[in-house]
């Protein structure tokens, strides 16, 4: 059997993810030895941004401002004034960006990435180029990290149909079309994998998932990723998702991947497969219970056939994992608990074991963690045993502001190797925290960012405005905690990401919205795939109030605290904070 696992765009350019690399692995273990895999996003920003592709661009700049001359209508949207306006403005750039956009991505994969400036300026310069390469398909809009669709909601499936067949404002069409289709159905494969992790890969990854379909009818394609994990029951309602791909792969995927290629390789029963939904004879089925892996039997991520070179950044950060799901479920806002239905630990020895072996193969200094929470006994246990074997490694976390999360355990932990941790604050008002259901104090946050910052361990801390009842007051508390703190936002690698509170469906808090003071949930009946709702409030800040405050506390904190490198992605800032370290302790060094 053959395997083809793809990661559509767009994620960070600077780090893979994790998805792929953890199913091949688990494919090979399992015997399936025929396993491809391809990160689509990097792979198509490294075209986009060549002088190869600039000239097919500059083509389709002059073909688009020749047509709007004829045809423009009305003042805004695609084929209006505003769109004839974008097309010649870009064509007015095009020669300055043209002459820059390599330079850009070369800087980044070089020691030029550790100039800020430099580091800056190459995004700057991407994305100016991006919005260029955008243009002929306006109103969308293509940057770095995100895309957008004009009026097409990502929440409507009727929407989503639309906006995948679209070629006036899709430019995946004719990316996908032109430069990996040809690839990805000549290859062959038994099944084709497509992972959709983030919001921004929805529409980019149905519109491959129908041009492979399109292309190749027979071939078995297969749809995994936490979103639909999130719209399990949405999914029962939505047939149309079925006329992209075969199946559905919802929560995780290892074990349900490898029973579905044992079927397509024999009987082809798929009530075998745990986690899958699959439509036969006009009716969608979803397989339950829901499976949950033995993180213990789950082999180290596979990076083989990714392009780590192609990555922007001068070394690569991989991401691994330690545990799975989140040992402290009662935090009302959070929906990730979804995603992996119980708390795992991986052994620490085995874990140690994983990231000497991605040491060894790829090179790795850098690893990002991707568990949703470190538990303090097991951290504790991994952090000896990375000091023990010398392992000398860098790495970044995330956790909470434990009680028990001492200064002996950061100290260790800084021992390890790890660099920068990154904390769930939320709010820094006692009330809010308690009716959040954080379980912390305003002391604990206090001595422990307080003691990262002693220990030279960098901190990132998410805030949320917003929350139900929150008043103006309680949120420029937590405001005033960060850019009152000198200590902590002028600590070197300190972040802050301050979100506006979203009600998440699958929350905690929809169980009891009126107990948290929500007296109405709205959701537009257009949008059947929808992960979040409308809502109004009994007291505290209105929704339009909570947002006009968060672009306030967004505009104070990002006057103390650096965006870029270290909000951008957490592997850049990592590789800035390891540098860093490194020319400290060389100074030290010469010193003495």
């Amino acid at each position: 059997m053959k395997v083809s696992l793809l990661f559509p765009p767009t994620w960070h350019p600077s780090q893979p993810y994790l998805s792929l690399p953890s199913l091949t692995g688990f494919l090979h273990q399992g015997g399936v030895s025929d396993v491809s895999q391809r990160d689509l996003g990097i792979e198509l920003l490294d075209t986009v941004l060549t002088r190869e592709y600039a000239a097919e661009v500059y083509q389709q700049l002059i073909a688009k401002q020749r047509d709007l001359e004829r045809t423009q209508t009305g003042e805004t949207g695609s084929g209006s004034r505003e769109h004839y306006a974008k097309v010649t403005d870009s064509l007015d750039r095009f020669s300055y960006l043209v002459d820059r956009i390599e330079l850009a991505k070369d800087t980044l994969r070089s020691e030029g990435f550790y100039d800020p400036d430099a580091y800056r300026a190459s995004l700057f310069m991407i994305d100016k180029w991006l919005e260029v390469v955008s243009s002929v398909y306006f109103p969308t809009r293509l940057t770095v990290v995100d895309n957008q669709f004009g009026n097409y909601s990502i929440y409507s499936s009727k929407d989503l149909m639309k906006v995948i067949r679209d070629e006036g404002q899709n430019p995946y069409l004719s990316l996908f079309r032109d430069r990996f289709i040809p690839s990805i159905v000549n290859d062959r494969p038994d099944l084709i994998g497509v992972s959709i992790t983030a919001t921004s890969q929805i529409i980019p990854g149905l519109t491959l998932c129908r041009l492979i379909k399109e292309a190749a009818p027979d071939l078995h394609v297969t749809i995994g990723g936490s979103i639909f994990t999130r719209l399990v029951d949405n999914i029962r309602r939505c047939p149309s998702l079925f006329e992209l791909a075969d199946d559905i792969v919802v929560f995780e995927g290892e074990t349900a991947l490898l029973e579905l290629v044992n079927q397509l390789a024999g009987k082809k029963d798929y009530s075998k497969v745990p986690n899958l939904i699959y439509r036969q004879n006009g009716k969608i089925t979803v397989n339950q219970p829901f499976y949950s892996e033995n993180v213990n039997q789950l082999p180290a991520p596979n990076y083989d056939g990714f392009p780590l070179d192609r990555y922007l950044s001068p070394e690569p950060v991989l991401p691994v994992q330690f545990s799975r799901g989140c040992y402290y479920k009662d935090c009302a806002f959070c929906a990730l608990t979804l995603d992996h239905q119980n708390f795992r630990q991986k052994d620490p020895g085995r874990t140690i074991e994983e990231l000497q072996w991605l040491k060894q193969r790829y090179g790795a200094r850098h690893f990002f963690f991707t568990d949703e929470c470190f538990a303090l006994a097991p951290t504790r246990r991994l952090c000896q045993q990375m000091i023990e074997k010398q392992l000398d490694i860098k790495w970044t976390c995330e956790m909470r502001f434990e009680k028990n999360l001492s200064r002996e355990l950061l100290t260790s932990m800084r021992d390890a190797g790890c660099l920068k941790i990154v904390f769930g604050l939320e709010s820094f008002n006692q009330r809010i925290m308690d009716f959040m259901k954080k379980g912390i104090k305003q002391e604990w946050v206090r001595r422990i960012s307080d003691d990262c910052v002693d220990l030279g361990i960098a901190v990132h801390c998410y805030i949320i405005v917003g929350f139900p009842t929150e008043k103006e007051d309680e949120a420029l508390e937590t405001m005033n905690f960060i850019v009152e703190n000198k200590k902590l936002h002028e600590s070197y690698g300190f972040s802050c990401q301050p979100c506006l509170f979203d009600l998440e469906k699958e929350a905690p808090i929809m169980n009891d919205p009126g107990g948290y003071g929500i007296r109405r949930i709205m959701r537009p009946s257009a949008e059947d795939l929808s992960l979040g709702f409308f809502y109004e409030v009994q007291e505290g800040m209105t929704p339009d109030e909570a947002e006009r405050l968060y672009q306030y506390v967004y505009g104070r904190i990002s006057e103390v605290v650096c965006e870029l490198p270290f909000n951008y992605a957490m592997a850049d800032g990592l590789l800035y904070i390891s540098r860093a370290k490194e020319g400290a302790g060389q100074a030290s060094v010469a010193a003495h």
